[in-house]
């Protein structure tokens, strides 16, 4: 079973070359970083987008539902590299902005379809 877990915003107000710059030298170790059962495919600066999602989104391959768990739990070791990074990354959005989105996909294939067609 595969997911897909977006999440995205709006970078601070003249933050996107730092951005830019900061990714350029982190993403991999970012990368390497992803806990059991997630993949990290990138992060994407948005060309065209629905209004209200953000200019920024990162997507990652879970492996199940459980591997959000896994993230929640990295994320909140402030001293382990998954935490410290994102912590870094955090910083460059705009925590105000209204411009947020987050979902989760799962595989067509492997979806459970209630009803009739």
């Amino acid at each position: 079973m595969t997911f897909i877990l977006q999440y995205g915003g709006d970078l601070k107000e003249g933050k996107a070359h730092e951005f830019q710059a900061w990714l350029d030298s982190n993403e991999k170790e970012l990368a390497n970083a992803q806990p059991p059962g997630v993949k990290y495919l990138g992060t994407y600066f948005a060309i065209y987008a629905e209004k209200g999602t953000g200019a920024v989104h990162t997507f990652l391959e879970l492996d199940s539902y459980g591997a959000q768990d896994a993230l929640a739990e990295a994320a909140k070791d402030a001293d382990g590299v998954y935490g410290k990074l994102m912590g870094e990354m955090i910083g460059f959005f705009d925590q105000s902005s209204n411009n947020y989105t987050t979902a989760l996909y799962k595989n067509a294939t492997a979806a459970t379809l209630i009803g009739d067609d």
